[in-house]
């Protein structure tokens, strides 16, 4: 007796078959294809209308319970919360102490610091870098972030770019003996991705790697030193598999070569960490955080890895790319829904990044709304007293399987090309990060991808109160003071190989960047390849906006609606919708008035039925013309080619229609399904 048999017994209504709801749902399309219920994803995932139990018979991923192999449902089977490890900086080591102190007694329980990119590359903090980030010198300044703290009382977060032995000896130079926990680790070739080049030789770099494993196993055995993040890609616009295929590649560069300078396998294993970066499609980003598990263990079996060295610790950040300077506190709520995803997805630790951190530094105010998302999802919402707990649903079983298959794909292509390196420097990377962008971003230009208040549903009355904390220029530029000074008395250091050697000049206040050179940075025979470009969805459309603030005053468009409001509020609202995209008012008016109204205006659009438009159209735009010779008129859909030149005789300027230059059927039952012509 089948499952459907024994539901029966329980049920007064019969089971439909899959075919049997198929053939009521097309009928309901009323002509329509069925194919019209389908969602195309990025690597060609098709997305169905419903899923049933037949769907995952055949998946390759088997299930399993949580905490065992291939961890698809987490790396443990008991229930703990991820960490709410927040990124902070500041512009100065002094001020970045005080927020530390200020955020963990309000919820963090990470030091998650984040470091300028100067520093990450080995070098003098850049007082002219862009972005918020936390400038550092020595020792001294590393003392001062963490002066009056505990340092073994919280897990850290440190992103120590290309080489982490620097930050390593100077963090276990004041621990006090105590165990460092968390993360202090060097990821070269996220660097490179990002910026094009390498201060270091990649294989001095691995050198400088194994280094740091061995002296964590001895001294810090709960600290991973090895750090393998996506963001880049992410944030490049790269799609799902893509960014898994490329975490997978480069995990495997690290364990190759820690395995080629004598590290154990487990050890190998247990040094890593993953970060990924969780953008808007939930059900796609929850299944990309437990696809990246099960690879992760089936590659670190094949390596030989024990069940400890195949588990992957995964960091997760709620996305930069789908943040948007327009409508900033919809960020708020992008960021909850991407939290979400890494919470169901079972997520070691998680930053949910502040709503305003497109247009300025994150106030204490937007660092406690982001950090109270993840403290509200576990104390109020409590999604982390269940364990995996989309796990069994047939659609995301399905689709963790499918996005499986695509990564692994585009993992073996990577690797067949010579690994994560090689296709970097051939350029095959990049080639579909930028691939992916191309169709994202026209999505977004055509609205068919819609971004919440920046190319639908605007509201262009929206106002955003800038505020600034920490800025205080006359610390600021006193700390530099001191930075110009150690780095006119820095002298070149002795060449450094061990922990040790770094260790003592670390102990000297030698200045980071020497040690960096007595380590070999700065040599000349670096790696360079094309770098990956950081992106954000929302910017043709903020670049749009802006060009219209430069104007001066904001233009209104004159909406001139021929019949009854329901005849052309549809046409109205698309119309509407489309000039808000660009920060056009919009003012609406109907019959004679309407007409005399016009002439005070630059820009018109007639909005009605087609055959309204037939009877009324070409006069109208006739005397509109007349009257105001500057004007543009234009007319909202498509009409038929002899009509269509008669308007253009008329004066008619352009036609505005739906995306592929489809027409909106005047009365559409809702704006939700307008397709718009691209942003440009």
């Amino acid at each position: 007796m089948g499952k459907h048999d024994d539901l029966k017994k329980f049920s007064e209504f019969p089971v439909p078959t899959y075919e049997q709801w198929r053939e009521v749902t097309e009928k309901s399309l009323k002509g329509k294809p069925f194919d019209t219920l389908l969602t195309k994803l990025l690597d060609d995932i098709v997305l169905q209308p419903m899923y049933q139990e037949r769907d995952i018979v055949d998946r390759r991923i088997k299930n399993d319970e949580p905490g065992q192999f291939p961890f698809t449902r987490g790396t443990s089977s008991d229930v703990k919360p991820w960490k709410v490890s927040q990124e902070l900086s500041a512009k100065t080591p002094v001020q970045l102490n005080e927020i530390l102190r200020y955020d963990l007694e309000r919820g963090q329980n990470v030091y998650h610091v984040v470091f300028q990119e100067a520093v990450k590359r080995g070098a003098f903090p850049d007082r002219d870098e862009e972005g918020y980030k936390t400038p550092l010198v020595d020792k001294e300044d590393v003392e001062t972030i963490f002066s009056g703290l505990d340092v073994s009382a919280y897990p850290l977060h440190i992103d120590a770019g290309e080489v982490s032995l620097p930050m390593l000896a100077a963090l276990s130079s004041f621990a006090n003996e105590k165990a460092l926990t968390g993360i202090v680790a060097s990821d070269p070739i996220h660097q490179l991705a990002k910026n094009g080049t390498l201060s270091y030789p990649l294989e001095r770099a691995f050198d400088h790697m194994a280094e740091a494993v061995r002296w964590a196993k001895d001294h810090a055995p709960e600290l991973k030193t090895v750090l393998v993040q996506t963001e880049a890609y992410h944030n490049g616009g790269a799609s799902p598999a893509v960014e898994l295929a490329v975490a997978l590649s480069t995990g495997v560069a690290y364990v190759k070569a820690l395995l080629d300078r004598g590290i154990d396998v487990d050890d190998a294993g247990r040094s890593l960490a993953f970060t990924f970066s969780l953008g808007s499609e939930f059900f796609t980003e929850l299944s990309k955080i437990r696809v990246a598990r099960t690879l992760w263990a089936a590659v670190m079996k094949e390596f030989g890895a024990s069940e400890n060295g195949q588990k992957m610790y995964i960091h997760a950040r709620t996305s930069s790319f789908t943040k948007t300077k327009d409508d900033v506190y919809v960020n708020i709520l992008r960021g909850t829904i991407e939290a979400f995803a890494g919470a169901a997805s079972n997520v070691d630790s998680l930053h949910v990044t502040p709503f305003d951190e497109a247009v300025q530094e994150p106030t204490s105010f937007s660092r406690r709304i982001a950090r109270n998302t993840s403290l509200i999802l576990q104390e109020e919402s409590h999604i982390d007293k269940t364990i995996d707990p989309a796990g069994g649903s047939w659609y995301v079983e399905h689709l963790t399987d499918e996005l499986a298959q695509k990564a692994w794909e585009k993992f073996q292509e990577i690797e067949r090309e010579g690994g994560i390196i090689a296709a970097l420097e051939k350029g095959t990377v990049q080639a579909w990060v930028d691939e992916a962008w191309n169709v994202r971003i026209r999505d977004v230009k055509q609205r068919k991808q819609v971004i919440v208040g920046v190319n639908q549903y605007v509201n262009l009355e929206e106002k955003f109160f800038h505020v600034c904390e920490n800025e205080d220029d006359g610390l600021r530029m006193k700390y530099y003071e001191t930075v110009d000074e150690k780095r006119a008395n820095a002298k070149a250091a002795p060449s450094s190989r061990s922990f040790d050697d770094v260790a003592k000049l670390v102990n000297e206040n030698v200045p980071f960047a020497r040690i960096h050179e007595s380590l070999g940075a700065n040599a000349n025979d670096t790696l360079t390849v094309k770098p990956i470009p950081k992106r954000r969805l929302a910017e043709p459309f903020e670049q749009l906006r802006a060009r219209t603030k430069q104007l001066g005053t904001t233009p209104t468009v004159y909406l001139i609606g021929l019949g009854k409001l329901a005849d052309y509020k549809a046409r109205a609202d698309f119309i509407s919708g489309f000039f808000w995209a660009g920060g056009f008012h919009v003012k609406t008016g109907e019959g004679d008035e309407a007409l005399t109204e016009a002439k005070n205006y630059d820009l018109v659009v007639l909005c009605g039925k087609d055959d309204a438009y037939v009877e009324q159209a070409i006069p109208i735009v006739e005397k509109v013309k007349a009257q105001n010779d500057r004007c543009k008129c234009f007319v909202a859909g498509r009409q038929d080619e002899a009509f269509q030149q008669a308007l253009e005789r008329a004066g008619v300027d352009d036609f505005i229609l739906r995306r592929g230059g489809e027409d909106l059927q005047a009365g559409a039952k809702s704006p939700l399904h307008v397709k718009t012509a691209e942003c440009g």
